[in-house]
């Protein structure tokens, strides 16, 4: 991708990156990647609730347009991935101008690789995405540094 950024200077203009989490709305914390270090057992002990509410809040945005955030109160699945990308992505962004040059950015979560989402991608991005599987890979096992982990979720 980097050898485009010669021949294309808008390269990195015209990515629609993308990104979604999960946000507990019933005061919870999720501490899942919290560390702590001692020298001393300090018998801390986790507080975890089963069924905490929860909502799910997807974001794009480009260098400079916003899309979102798009609400989903269930778990994301491939089909509501789709149905998300098809009712609501893609005719906010039909609508910027510049669908031909865009370029599609998802990480590689489970429901961005099912095949149904994959197949769309195809058709509709003629293959200019970027995802497990996709036209440009989205390298395995990489950390999920998009710019949305920056300055959307912090």
């Amino acid at each position: 991708m980097l050898a485009w950024k010669d021949d294309w200077p808008e390269l990195f203009d015209n990515i629609l990156w993308s990104d979604e989490t999960v946000f507990h709305v019933g005061g919870f914390v999720n501490r899942h990647n919290c560390h702590y270090w001692s020298d001393k057992d300090p018998g801390m002990t986790m507080e975890k609730m089963q069924s905490q509410p929860k909502i799910m809040v997807w974001c794009g945005f480009t260098s400079n347009k916003f899309i979102g955030p798009y609400l989903l109160h269930d778990t994301m699945n491939g089909e509501r991935y789709l149905e998300m990308l098809q009712n609501f992505v893609w005719p906010a962004i039909t609508q910027w101008g510049n669908i031909n040059e865009l370029i599609f950015m998802h990480d590689g979560a489970p429901s961005h690789y099912t095949f149904i989402v994959r197949n769309w991608l195809d058709n509709n991005f003629l293959s200019k995405w970027i995802g497990r599987q996709g036209p440009t890979s989205w390298p395995p096992r990489s950390l999920d540094l998009t710019p949305c982990d920056f300055f959307l979720w912090g």
